[in-house]
């Protein structure tokens, strides 16, 4: 068997909460269509319960080898697993920065600027 993640997405508040532990309780589901077919496709859904709020959807197919039994139950749990890795990449990649820059260093990026030593042939 084979789980493919193919569509990502993640909708989270503006602010960032301000506790540097992030304890994060989900509720979550997991939808099968084809569930007759070799390839099935699934879409889980994690929301989460408390102060830290966010939708997260992971959309995605699941081929069986031949003769191999597709256990719902099992595929779930594997799901969400690599799901809720996922999720914790995303908040770790979305969280806040602040980033200064010097004018110094950045005042000579404009278009009359931008030339390349590289002729065009």
């Amino acid at each position: 068997m084979k789980i493919y993640m193919q569509k990502i997405g993640l909708i989270r508040d503006d602010i960032n909460p301000k506790n540097t532990n992030l304890n994060l309780d989900v509720d979550w589901f997991v939808e099968y269509t084809n569930t007759d077919q070799d390839n099935i496709n699934f879409t889980i859904v994690l929301k989460s319960c408390g102060n830290f709020n966010l939708n997260f959807k992971v959309e995605g197919v699941i081929k069986l080898d031949l003769f191999e039994e597709f256990i719902q139950d099992e595929c779930s749990q594997v799901i969400f697993y690599h799901a809720c890795n996922v999720l914790m990449d995303m908040i770790s990649v979305t969280r806040e920065s602040i980033h200064v820059l010097s004018k110094k260093k950045y005042s000579n990026l404009n278009s009359e600027n931008a030339t390349s030593n590289t002729p065009y042939n």
